[in-house]
């Protein structure tokens, strides 16, 4: 091929490195020298040696003309070094100033050697001179001999032209002769090399392109076609490279282009080998020196950025303003750090332009490089001075050093440009698959130029410094900026590529991408990792090596921390982002390594093989030294894969590594040090422009940085900003990610509810249908089915959005067919014919509206759509047997056009596109492609798409093709979409910046959404492989896993993964144990030991997998199997009761049947000395453990401990495995300190109390010596005073003997305790409480031996510690057990002793001097132990548990004579020290001790207590009555003290009174009497009042009310007697009613007997109806039809219940007759009669007053006394004869004495007496008179002497005060006169007509009366007790 009919851009840029090029020289580059080596080594490019070296006796090169030479630099390498002297700030260069500003070159002036030799010249000269084409070509000839007088003449040879040394070298070039050619071209090289064409000629005026110019088009005019001889073609290429290499002569612009042109050209049309590997050596060398120059010369502006500090902060648009503002630093992501977009952050020159920011990015054009082309001069030597406008400070050359910085990145910019473009071009489908054409050797040359760049020059792309303007708006733009649309397109064109060598290099050119360019590529990146490399491993089809690249790509990314933690965050996190590519990335490395694959040993061992020399050989892409060579010869087709074994097991195992380096990666990431954090975010937001280091001096030291480095220091006074990867933050747009993720999963399985979500959620802005059509019309990931099913609803809200949702579509300029297509690739089209309709309207209706010339109407239009549909269907479904021809559409669509025809030609048209390109959903043609079957969907526009195309001929590399170019279009069209929407003006829509990673938190949140993943792939692997190497890998990333899970506390992760690898340990089936397994195990061990502060509820499955160990190894040493029970087998019962376990001895639970067969060798692996010593340095560990991580520990331990005692049975050696570690991690946890210990002991204390209630005694007793082993350890570390370590360490002691129910342990538990009392008695502190609490639990059993050993050693407790224990706070304990003693139901010798030691406490307590409440407590004693703090004062503390041992002994004592002298000793203690007690103590003692003894007379519940009535009268008749008595006695005793509790002791009796039983109630009334009696001198009119009130209550509580309703029938009602009196309406009957059968037992008590108040009943039944006062029945709307006639009632059956009703009314009547009697015996006495104030006893007879009119209302109501005797109330009709006579008796006879009584305070009261007394004398007096002697004699022997008690006090009135009454006792008198009256009767009314007679008629009648009248009152001789007869 010839040269001109190379396109353009393939002849003018071509670069590759060969792998090994016989004759070069190989240069280490400038950057691998100055940074050695580094994580992934640059490659390497060959070097060619250029210059002509003299030999030894030639003279050295000439020296070169000084003349318009500017300031030199004199640069000793052809290659810049970024140190020399003279380049560094503040001696930069002066530069040539241009005359054209549209120049692309400029050019440094250099020194010249002035002793350099023209010896070669001369030579070369002379050599064409000879040749036979010099003497025939004249113009040659005179030209030579000018040149060479010249140089022979003895002028100065500086001074010498070089034009004149040109000419005929030129005019040699041009001949035929190969030698002359290849002698000119040498010369030519040798003077470029020697920089001796740095300047034009002599002559300033003669203009013409450069020298330097001429002298490169001479040496490109010698190639003309592949034809040209090889020498020639070595030649050239020699030459240009020196001139291009030569750092003297700079060549740009053009001249660089011809030069890069032609050596492609060179490489690609030479035949000869080597010359290809030459020009491919040479292009790699001149593009590496463009890019190695702009490197330099970024530094040199980084320096002088540097240089300027005080520029940094100014506010400007300058550059040194952007480096203090925006520039991370090496450890950050370049300009993302700052930025608010992705793309990338630029400086700016100082213009007058805005400041340029990220954000203005997305609205600028793309760069615009119309005016950046090939065609400018070579060489200016003037640079012509812009107009610069300069910050304050800065010279104006400064500027020129940017315009120069200018024209060097413009060259890397077109070389770059050049190889983007030749990548880029199309190939036929031959050159494709022929690696050694010239199409694809140009393509892979072109990219892997690209790669080099990248790879050694990537600071070139990532400087913020490297800056280029843009043809339109001549404003800065970033170099990558500027070439990324090429590098993109580049890659979207051959990412996909299915040629072998293509696609690798195009893989390579994308790591590097995602490596160092990701900041400023990221939504480039986002598009190729979606749509190319992930697509490719999502299809089945695909080949392997393909995979494997891509996997080889995702390895490196899981090597680079930051990079993986990037991603997560800017994609992942991004809700703007495709797809979640750290979660699908994990998920296809999982699926590819979980995917099962056959293979035989032979095939592993051939892998393992050729892993194995893949791992050591350096042709990897990251570990290569130089890049292969692209010669016809060398290049070669790629080789099928190895057959030796599967590719897919490589892929299986290539995928694993790759999850187990991003695993490794995490774990780094979240280990790296606080301090570099720190360091990294402290300059997290410098300037874009901040000085940095060249990316192309990275070392790998252990940080990870971001793909653009920059200084290590920030600028100074900046303060520290914060992070922007805030972790709370990414956490919540994760959240809300996963949310709309959610969301949108919910709307695809049911619309109307996800829509519902969206909107709640806010996804969706409103319910407007616009929203909601925007939302689903740009969404992907809504399932297009679910969609179509949506919008095709009838409902209106349905028609609305889907209106709304095509109204959202633009059909403007577009085909029907096409219209159509696009419309239906937005959901799919259901099924149903009227969802298809609505459809169909709205697209119609819309196309129409955008086209409106397109059809005479929407119906065209939709009549076409709806047949274009069923086109469709009929062209590609299955089910359709007679296929539509192109006829029938055309038939089935005329007039459809408004009556009119469309044409045929249009018709027919779609027909044939739509018969041959069928219209389906594009995801699901992707879905099939993918899964390598044809499109087939169950229902939509086309049930099937045919048959599969027989396999016969297919050509299956070309298929490959076609589909890699798919995939190519498909992803450049999306990257041009992507450029489309950054010209448009994207800052409209939000895009999401990137995000650089600093913060260690985010691995967590990233761990958490890819564990199951991982855990599928790594426990999947590792229970498939054989291989040793994959299943170390699997463990070491299970080990990884867990890490991470416990870094971050993430719980379901780290229990997923313990448990897996427990599992996979297999120790629960050892006879399928292999070496895998254990190699599981010690996995599992490596965990626990390093992971152990963090593994928490894991311990269980580690400590599960110890103890199946030890099984394992007691079985593999002989042991029998079932001696060693499994304890997997019963986790199923680990939760119920020791107690329910009930395993017949002998009995063990067997995993085999007979012998169990495992591998000896795994047996021995696991006795291992490393697998032993691993285990113990589990539990050793633990003293290293946090106080939280030892918590987890030991209640895992436990917890397996208890599967192991629950799994032993009765066993008589059970598995006690875990129950000796738990003594042993005891021992080695001795020295935490007590606030640690608590909590541990908590766990285990709880564990060795169940332990200790186990059935099986051997587990019981193991138990309990371990306790005791740990409480003698314990005992030795003293406790300090107000601990209570002790207490509850031996806690478990007190608990074991109290659930236990063998003898042998309660035995033996007294037996540890005895002896630490007798080993370590003195240092037992807290422990005395526990102690007791131990001996209390066996005071209460009921075997002798146990109660007899405890008591013996409480008794030497008692005589030895007695001191210790008051001063340990624990006296109340020691009382508590002797209380407990002294209650023993079996044994009353002990009950007895104990109460007698109980007894003797309080002498040998007030004796001790360790009590404060003894003498000697003040007196020097001997230093005892500290003292326990209290709260409680010493009468709490000491006085308070004796005394209420007494008393609980009183009341729960089951012997007699014990209560008895419990209550004996109580009352004894309180009558002889009870005067030195306060007063709140004595209400201490009255609340909780005294008052508390009747209780059982006040509540229902603690008569309940006594098993039997028997037993509580025996209790009441002894004990109660006893304690009654000591009351009064105490209370008269210390009167002065218990004065205040007057109202309590009434209360108290009154509560006595009130009872059922009468001689509780007498004894009560006694005890009130002797109360009164006994104090009455100390009572006040205060306490008076109390015990009338007591009266009050005692009367009103006994009154019968219930009487008036007891009788059930309906006709009673009252007769009205007494109604009227005021005495009687007030009272008050009880609203009670009669039970309705035996079982209601409300009514026990309703009368408010035994002190408990009536309660209201609220249920009445018809027949029992509740009379009110008057006698009517209670309207409570109740049917009653029971007839009145009292005849025909059936007889009432006297129930239970009822009778028991009966006996409480009854007994409330005895008790108000006990009541009156206590009155009248009380206030007969005269010393309380003198005592009590007379309104008082006023208010007492006011009692008895309404009593007496209570009783004679009942006697009164003959009607109800009727009825309650027939309803058997009583044997006999009741009446209340006693109540009515003996109140009115006492009322008359305490009134009258009061009214005769002449103290002051009674004359004083003697009107209020006398309105009392009369009118109910003559009350009494006429109700007398009226009885009828015949049937009422009963009721006049009873009232009798009370009437004549009323007739003598009357006749004693004094005379004013009797006259004034005779009006109303005179008829009564009279009345008497006409009845049979007693000769005591008949002596009163005598004396009573006397004195009317004395007073009225003022006759004496004294002789008349009867003898025996006592002397004084005339009432004396009748009142003592004469109303009893």
């Amino acid at each position: 091929m010839a040269t001109e009919d190379l396109p353009e851009e393939r002849r003018e840029d071509a670069q590759d490195t060969p792998e090994t090029t016989p004759k070069l020289t190989y240069e280490t580059p400038l950057e691998e020298r100055r940074n050695g080596a580094e994580e992934t080594r640059d490659v390497v490019v060959p070097t060619i040696t250029t210059e002509a070296v003299p030999e030894d006796d030639e003279p050295p090169p000439p020296p070169v003309p000084e003349k318009d030479v500017d300031t030199p630099t004199d640069s000793p390498s052809r290659q810049p070094s970024p140190f020399h002297p003279d380049e560094r700030p503040g001696s930069r260069p002066q530069v040539r100033h241009r005359t054209d500003s549209q120049s692309t070159m400029a050019t440094t002036a250099t020194h010249r050697s002035t002793r350099s030799s023209l010896v070669f010249v001369v030579q070369s000269l002379e050599s064409i001179s000879a040749s036979k084409e010099a003497r025939k070509n004249k113009k040659l000839a005179e030209s030579l001999q000018r040149a060479l007088g010249a140089i022979k003449s003895d002028a100065d040879p500086s001074k010498l032209s070089p034009e004149v040394l040109f000419e005929p070298l030129q005019l040699a070039s041009e001949v035929q002769t190969v030698q002359v050619v290849t002698t000119a071209l040498d010369c030519i090289g040798k003077l470029i090399s020697y920089s001796y064409f740095s300047t034009p000629s002599e002559s300033p005026e003669q203009e013409g392109p450069p020298l330097i110019e001429r002298a490169i088009d001479t040496i490109c005019d010698c190639f003309q076609s592949e034809a040209t001889p090889v020498d020639i073609q070595l030649q050239i290429v020699k030459s240009l490279l020196a001139a291009i290499l030569n750092d003297k002569i700079v060549v740009h612009g053009a001249g660089l282009l011809k030069a890069v042109r032609l050596t492609y050209n060179i490489f690609l049309l030479s035949k000869s080998t080597s010359n290809q590997m030459l020009a491919q050596t040479a292009l790699t060398q001149m593009v590496g020196t463009v890019f190695e120059r702009v490197k330099t010369r970024m530094e040199l502006k980084e320096a002088r950025m540097n240089s300027k500090p005080m520029e940094k902060e100014e506010d400007g648009n300058g550059v040194s303003e952007d480096i203090g503002s925006n520039m991370p630093d090496e450890d950050e992501s370049s300009e993302a750090a700052s930025a608010a977009t992705s793309d990338v952050h630029v400086p700016t020159e100082r213009r007058e332009a805005p400041k340029i920011t990220l954000q203005s990015f997305e609205n600028r054009k793309s760069f615009d490089d119309a005016k950046i082309t090939e065609s400018a001069p070579t060489l200016v030597t003037r640079v012509k001075p812009r107009a610069h406008r300069t910050v304050s400070g800065h010279h104006d050359s400064e500027g020129y050093e940017d315009e120069e910085d200018e024209i060097y990145i413009r060259d890397a910019y077109l070389v770059f440009r050049a190889m983007c473009r030749l990548s880029t071009k199309a190939l036929s489908v031959d050159h494709a698959l022929d690696v050694k054409s010239q199409g694809m050797r140009s393509k892979l040359l072109a990219l892997h130029i690209i790669y080099t760049l990248l790879n050694n020059h990537t600071s070139v792309f990532t400087s913020p410094y490297a800056t280029i303007r843009s043809s339109s708006s001549d404003e800065p733009t970033s170099f990558i900026q500027a070439i990324k649309q090429y590098l993109c397109l580049s890659l979207s064109r051959n990412g996909a590529s299915s040629a072998r060598a293509v696609f690798e290099v195009s893989c390579e050119i994308f790591w590097l991408m995602l490596k160092y360019l990701r900041v400023m590529l990221k939504k480039e990146i986002e598009v190729f990792m979606k749509e190319v490399y992930l697509a490719i491993l999502d299809k089945r089809a695909a080949p392997a090596w393909q995979k494997q690249m891509i996997l080889g790509v995702l390895s490196r990314l899981g090597a680079d921390p930051r990079a993986l933690v990037e991603v997560y965050l800017n994609y992942d996190c991004d809700r703007t982002a495709l797809d979640n590519m750290f979660e699908r990335i994990v998920e296809h490395l999982s699926r590819i390594s979980s995917a099962p694959v056959s293979i035989t040993s032979i095939q592993l061992n051939a892998y393992q093989e050729h892993h194995t020399k893949v791992a050591s050989s350096p042709s990897d892409w990251q570990h290569r030294v130089v890049l292969p060579s692209l010669s016809t010869a060398s290049i070669q087709a790629p080789h099928d894969h190895d057959t030796t074994f599967p590719a897919e097991y490589a892929m299986k195992h290539e995928s694993l590594e790759a999850l187990v380096e991003i695993l490794r990666s995490l774990v780094n990431w979240s280990q790296q040090g606080v301090g570099e954090l720190a360091g990294a975010q402290s300059d997290f937001k410098v300037s874009m422009n901040e000085s940095r280091e060249s990316l192309d001096r990275r070392e790998f030291s252990g940080t990870f940085h971001s793909p653009h480095l920059g200084a290590n220091d920030s600028p100074g006074g900046m303060a520290t900003p914060v992070a922007e990867d805030d972790p709370n933050q990414f956490d919540r747009e994760k959240q809300r990610k996963t949310a709309l993720a959610n969301a949108i999963r919910q709307f695809n399985f049911k619309p109307k509810r996800g829509l519902k979500v969206l909107l709640r959620e806010g996804f969706i802005k409103s319910d407007d249908p616009q929203d909601i059509a925007r939302f689903f019309l740009g969404n992907e990931r809504v399932n297009k089915a679910s969609l179509g099913e949506f919008l095709g609803e009838g409902d209106p809200e349905n028609v609305a959005i889907m209106h709304a949702f095509v109204d959202q579509m633009d059909f403007r300029q577009t085909r029907f067919v096409d219209a159509l297509r696009r419309f239906l690739q937005s959901f799919r089209l259901p099924g149903e014919a009227q969802k298809i309709d609505r459809f169909m309207l709205k697209f119609a209706e819309r196309y129409i509206t955008g086209n409106p010339k397109a059809f005479a109407n929407a119906d065209t239009a939709y009549v076409l759509a709806y047949s274009v549909i069923m086109l469709n269907t009929d062209q590609h479904s299955s089910n359709v047997k007679r296929r539509m021809t192109p006829e029938d559409f055309i038939k089935n669509n005329r007039g459809i056009n408004d009556n009119a025809d469309l044409p045929d030609e249009y018709l027919r048209a779609i027909f044939e596109e739509i018969a041959h390109n069928e219209i389906v959903l594009d995801t699901e043609r992707e879905t099939a492609a993918n899964l390598g079957t044809l499109a087939a969907p169950a229902g939509g526009l086309a049930t099937t798409i045919g048959q599969a195309v027989a396999n016969v001929g297919r050509d299956y590399k070309r298929e490959e093709y076609a589909q890699t170019e798919q995939i190519a279009n498909r992803t450049e069209q999306l990257y041009k979409s992507l450029l489309r929407a950054q010209r448009k003006g994207a800052s409209k829509a939000p895009v999401a910046k990137f995000v650089p990673a600093s913060s260690s938190k985010h691995v967590g949140p990233m761990f958490q959404v890819t564990w199951m993943p991982f855990l599928t792939a790594l426990s999947g692997a590792a229970q498939d492989t054989n291989d040793i190497g994959a299943l170390r890998l699997c463990m070491e990333g299970q080990k990884l896993a867990i890490r991470i899970a416990c870094l971050f506390d993430l719980s379901d992760p780290r229990q997923a993964f313990v448990a897996s690898l427990s599992r996979f340990t297999n120790l629960y089936n050892l006879s399928e144990m292999k070496t895998r397994n254990v190699e599981a195990l010690k996995c599992l061990l490596d965990v626990a030991l390093i992971e152990g502060n963090l593994l928490k509820d894991s311990w269980r499955d580690i400590l599960t997998c110890v103890s199946q160990l030890d099984r394992f190894q007691l079985i593999s040493t002989g042991v029998d199997e079932g001696a060693v029970p499994d304890v997997g087998k019963i986790h199923s019962q680990s939760q119920k009761s020791s107690k329910k376990l009930q395993v017949p001895k002998g009995h063990r639970p067997r995993a085999q049947s007979a012998h169990m067969h495992y591998q000896a060798e795994v047996a021995e692996e696991t006795r291992s000395t490393d697998i032993i010593r691993q285990v113990d340095r589990i539990f050793t560990n633990t003293a290293n453990l946090s106080g939280d991580a030892i918590l987890h520990f030991v209640r895992a331990l436990t917890q397996v401990s208890w599967q192991e005692i629950q799994s032993s049975g009765q066993s008589e050696s059970p598995r006690t495995y875990s129950l000796q570690k738990i003594v042993e991690i005891s021992g080695y946890n001795m020295t935490r300190v007590r606030f640690e210990w608590a909590s541990i002991w908590q766990v285990l204390g709880q564990h060795f109390i169940q332990v200790g209630c186990h059935t099986n005694t051997h587990v019981v007793f193991f138990a309990l010596d371990s306790l005791r082993q740990l409480s003698m350890r314990f005992l030795d570390i003293e406790e300090l005073p107000g601990f209570k370590f002790q207490k509850d360490f031996w806690k478990p002691f007190e608990l074991i003997i109290g659930n236990t129910t063998a003898v042998p342990v309660k035995d033996m538990v007294l037996r540890c305790l005895i002896q630490m009392i007798q080993a370590r008695g003195k240092n037992i502190r807290s422990g005395w409480r526990t102690m007791f609490g131990v001996f209390t639990v066996a005071a209460r059993e009921p075997y002798e031996g146990i109660v007899n050993l405890a008591y013996d050693n409480v008794t030497q407790i008692y005589n030895t510690y007695f001191g210790v224990v008051i001063s340990q706070g624990a006296f109340a304990d020691l009382i508590v057990c002797l209380t407990q003693f002294s209650k023993n139901q079996k044994f009353q010798k002990k009950s007895l002793q104990a109460i007698e030691m109980l007894k003797s406490t309080v002498y040998k307590m007030l004796r001790t001097p360790e009590c404060p409440l003894s003498r000697l407590s003040e007196r020097a004693v001997e230093p005892a132990p500290p003292k326990q703090p209290s709260r409680q004062t010493d009468e709490e503390q000491f006085w308070f548990p004796v005394l209420f041992a007494f008393h609980d002994v009183l009341m729960t004592g089951d012997d007699l004579e014990v209560r008895s002298r419990a209550l004996n000793y109580l009352f004894e203690t309180l009558m002889k020290y009870g005067g030195d007690f306060p007063l709140d103590f004595w209400d201490t003692l009255w609340r909780q001790l005294l008052y508390p003894i009747f209780m059982v007379l006040r509540s229902k519940s603690e008569m309940q207590k006594f098993a039997t009535n028997e037993e509580l009268s025996v209790w009441l008749s002894t004990t109660m009555i006893q304690a009654l008595r000591n009351m009064i006695t105490l209370f008269t005793h210390f009167f002065d003290s218990l004065e205040y509790m007057l109202d309590r002791f009434l209360d108290l009796l009154t509560l006595c009174i009130c009872q059922e039983n009468d001689t509780l109630a007498r004894i009560g009334s006694n005890c009130l009497q002797q109360l009164i009696l006994q104090n009455v001198s100390k009572f006040t009119p205060e306490h008076w009042r109390k015990i009338i009130g007591a009266f009050i209550e005692l009367f009103q509580r006994t009154e019968a009310t219930a009487l008036f309703s007891a009788a059930t029938s309906g006709s009673y009602k009252s007769n009205g007697h007494g109604s009227t009196n005021s005495e009687t309406a007030s009272l008050s009957d009880l609203p009670l009613s009669t039970p309705a059968s035996e079982q209601d037992n409300s009514l026990d008590n309703a009368l408010g007997i035994n002190g408990l108040p009536a309660q209201p009943r609220s249920r009445v039944t018809p027949s029992e109806p509740v009379q009110n006062e008057d006698g009517d029945a209670s309207a409570g709307g109740l049917e009653d039809y029971h007839p009145d006639n009292e005849t025909q009632v059936t007889p009432v059956v006297v129930t239970a219940a009822r009778r028991r009703f009966f006996n409480q009314i009854i007994t409330k009547c005895v008790l108000t007759l006990l009541m009156i009697e206590t009155v009248n015996e009380l206030f007969s006495n005269d010393a309380v009669y003198a005592q009590i104030p007379s309104p008082e006893l006023l208010r007492l007879m006011a009692l008895l007053k309404k009593s007496y009119h209570f009783a004679r209302r009942f006697n009164e109501d003959r009607a109800l006394r009727t009825k309650l005797f027939k309803e058997g109330f009583m044997k006999q009709p009741p009446n209340l004869l006693k109540q009515e006579s003996g109140a009115a008796a006492v009322y008359v006879s305490i009134l009258f004495r009061m009214y005769h009584d002449s103290k002051p305070e009674r004359v004083a009261s003697r009107a209020e007496t006398e309105a009392a007394l009369v009118p109910l004398c003559a009350d009494i007096v006429g109700a007398y008179a009226a009885l009828d002697d015949e049937t009422q004699q009963r009721n006049i022997v009873t009232w009798r002497p009370v009437v004549v008690d009323v007739l003598e006090g009357y006749a004693g009135f004094p005379e004013e005060e009797f006259a004034k009454h005779v009006p109303t006792f005179a008829p009564l008198a009279v009345a008497l006169l006409g009845r049979e009256m007693g000769p005591e009767l008949q002596r009163a009314v005598q004396g009573l007509m006397a004195r009317i007679f004395e007073v009225k008629l003022g006759l004496e009648c004294a002789e008349w009366l009867s003898v025996g009248r006592a002397v004084g009152s005339p009432v004396e001789t009748r009142r003592r007790g004469s109303w009893k007869r």
